[in-house]
């Protein structure tokens, strides 16, 4: 799943298209090489157009699989070149790719598309092919095409098919006829293709927006942003490519939840060391174009996340009910009602002679009920890609939990992170003091993206610091892999700010800012999700408090599990 969305990133990048979603393209990225290059293609080709071809002529055939790396070997003959050319970096990866391709060498019996591609990489590499008559003879042709218009790729792949796979009965023998129809009902439909993002103009309405700071409905900020010195400045410095940034960011997410240079303060104080010039976005939810692709796709997540959980909603509610008790006989064994003499309430009436005679007015007695005011519970949730598999699932254990924790009236708090270009995107569910039935908002929960694990604990470590007299817990699911790549590719001519978090550096920074929440006082827990393969990372992030579940369903007990031992530790 880690390579799968650093190739969707590479791709993104450098094909600076956000809206086209490689994983339903027909011809599969395999590696870093591979997304790069499909992303540079797809600056020439219309992928639209290839992908109708490559599901209306080839997917169906029972030798697709051939037919379609033949495809990547033309787009490699066409654009390699160029791709190494504007993006250096993406040298390391071919070699890599290349090294993959010529292992296959020392297999006793290589398959017929391995040894084409062994004889591509060699003829690049100005070396004899040694490869089948008939293998070479494609790869003259397939050396020999150059062209960078669309239809005459697909020209070329329909003639290329046709001439070397034409014994294989699975082909169209209509094909030609077919063809020639579709190519015309292509051009004849208005372009597919998204249109680039067009530079915005330094000012627009949004700085107006600037001098309202409506902070009062967020009170997950503390009053210092109620006062920022507005620098107009700080705006009309900003790169076309911060703003492109930008604009994709409220397409993807939709409209910020609070004005702009109150997260950019927060972003100077908490974005240091590998998360310098890393953004922080606070989406609302709600979308400028509710007709928009990534509207209909939140509805459609927040749609299924609500049928998930109704349909085993008497499962849940006992769930609910079994992990309310257990918190309650933990953390909540001492909170019984406690009768205090005090200087109203019921007066007793046998110690009204002490008021009299001692000048003593504590003769009433009072009910100190103990509502969980001083406990605090945090949960962070992981809504990067690698949970879109079971977001329905996290969805709702994570309800079930809330929902047990406000029965309790404990006052809890519920946030997703996951990254988007250079920008960390923090989804806000619900908050202390809002009311129960704020938690089926949890049901909007979506994913997508990459992670940035360290800087989402220290923004909720930021959070808590003003207020760490009382018993605080932050129960963080995550899968266990820190990854978020910014620097492959450009956005409207300027390189993405910020630096690369990955491998062992973000490993280590999360682990970094796990131990300074702790640090603390804030009861820290990890939840894995993840690959067994990553057990030792998640062990390096969160020492020995975390647990590692194969199945998501459990969240919610493993929760019990630890707010139960937790409250041992803190008695």
């Amino acid at each position: 799943m880690r390579d799968e969305n650093r190739i969707k990133n590479i791709f993104w990048t450098i094909s600076n298209d956000y809206d086209y979603d490689l994983s339903n393209f027909s011809i599969r990225a395999n590696d870093f090489y591979e997304g790069s290059l499909l992303g540079f293609a797809s600056k020439f080709y219309n992928f639209y157009i290839l992908d109708e071809f490559f599901k209306k002529f080839v997917n169906g055939l029972n030798n697709k699989d051939e037919l379609l790396e033949i495809a990547k070997i033309v787009l490699r003959n066409v654009f390699n070149d160029e791709l190494i050319g504007s993006r250096s970096g993406v040298l390391d990866f071919k070699k890599s790719h290349d090294e993959e391709i010529l292992k296959k060498l020392k297999r006793q019996k290589i398959l017929l598309i391995d040894e084409l591609k062994i004889g591509f990489v060699r003829a690049k590499k100005v070396e004899y092919p040694k490869i089948q008559k008939v293998l070479n003879e494609m790869l003259k042709e397939i050396l020999a095409f150059d062209s960078k218009d669309t239809f005459e790729y697909l020209d070329f792949l329909k003639n290329l098919y046709k001439k070397y796979f034409h014994i294989n009965k699975s082909i169209n023998l209509d094909i030609d006829t077919d063809f020639e129809e579709f190519k015309e009902e292509s051009k004849k439909k208005k372009n597919p293709r998204k249109k680039k993002y067009e530079q915005n103009k330094y000012m627009d309405n949004t700085f107006l927006e600037r001098y309202s700071i409506e902070s009062a409905e967020f009170t997950f900020f503390n009053d210092d942003y109620r006062d920022v010195n507005i620098i107009e400045e700080d705006l009309l410095n900003k790169n076309h490519g911060d703003i492109n940034i930008y604009d994709r960011t409220c397409k993807r997410y939709g409209v910020e939840k609070i004005p702009r240079y109150i997260s950019d303060k927060i972003a100077a104080e908490i974005s240091t060391g590998i998360h310098k010039d890393i953004k922080l976005f606070f989406p609302s939810g709600e979308f400028e174009n509710k007709d928009s692709y990534y509207a209909r796709e939140a509805e459609s997540n927040h749609e299924d996340n609500l049928q998930f959980y109704r349909e085993n909603e008497l499962a849940n509610k006992r769930a609910i009910r079994e992990l309310s008790i257990i918190i309650k006989n933990s953390l909540l064994k001492e909170a019984s009602d406690e009768i205090v003499r005090s200087t109203s309430g019921r007066i007793i009436p046998n110690e009204i002679w002490k008021n009299e005679k001692l000048n003593e007015d504590r003769i009433f007695e009072k009910i100190n009920r103990n509502d969980s005011s001083d406990i605090y519970v945090d949960i962070l949730l992981d809504s990067s890609a690698s949970q879109n598999e079971r977001k329905e699932i996290v969805a709702t254990e994570s309800y079930i939990i809330a929902e047990a924790l406000t029965s309790l009236n404990i006052k809890t708090r519920v946030f997703s992170f996951n990254n988007f270009y250079n920008y960390l995107i923090l989804k806000k569910y619900r908050d202390y003091n809002d009311p129960r039935n704020k938690n089926k908002e949890i049901f909007k929960y979506s994913p997508s993206g990459s992670n940035r694990d360290g800087l989402a604990v220290k923004f909720m470590r930021h959070l808590s610091e003003k207020n760490l007299d009382e018993k605080r817990f932050l129960i963080i699911l995550t899968d266990g892999l820190p990854f978020d790549e910014i620097d492959v590719g450009l956005v409207g001519g300027g390189k993405v700010p910020g630096e690369n978090y990955k491998d062992e550096d973000a490993v280590m920074d999360s682990s970094k800012e796990i131990l300074l929440t702790r640090l603390k006082n804030i009861n820290t827990f990890g939840v894995f999700t993840g690959n067994e393969s990553e057990i030792e990372n998640i062990k390096k992030i969160f020492g020995n408090d975390f647990t590692y579940i194969t199945d998501i369903s459990r969240f919610h007990k493993v929760v019990g599990v630890f707010l139960k031992t937790y409250s041992q530790k803190i008695e």
